[in-house]
């Protein structure tokens, strides 16, 4: 079996999501009454990625633009697509997903030092540096 490059689709779909709210945030703060054209929308996404698998993944999932919109309606849709499984809706729902995140990271990193403070190869590094201070005084 041949090793799997790339990221996994689960992982690529939760980048997508992220993303997808993050474009509906930004055109919520700039000049949410202004209208959306398809240019716009493509350089939305440019400025949202220039990763091309993300890209590919993004644009598959962005609505076309085909008539006239406005900003803020174009972010309802992308946030609605962003949320479509449960996910928090709203920019401070989203921070705290990632603070919860990021807890269970750093408590997984302190349980991972844990498992590497006990291991029992310090006393190697000592020997390793008394034998070369051994080797420098017999050549001496």
């Amino acid at each position: 079996m041949t090793a799997r490059y790339g990221r996994a689709a689960a992982q690529t779909d939760q980048q997508v999501r992220r993303m997808l709210g993050e474009m509906a945030d930004r055109l919520e703060a700039n000049r949410p009454d202004e209208p959306i054209t398809a240019i716009g929308r493509l350089a939305l996404m440019q400025a949202t990625t220039m990763d091309p698998p993300l890209a590919r993944a993004l644009r598959s999932r962005v609505p076309e633009i085909t008539g006239s919109l406005l900003r803020r309606e174009y972010a309802v849709q992308l946030r609605e697509l962003a949320t479509g499984n449960g996910q928090p809706r709203t920019q401070a729902e989203r921070v705290a997903v990632l603070h919860a995140e990021c807890d269970q990271d750093y408590t997984d990193g302190l349980t991972h030092q844990d498992l590497n403070a006990h291991r029992d190869d310090a006393h190697l590094i000592a020997g390793a540096s008394q034998s070369a201070q051994a080797r420098a005084d017999r050549d001496l």
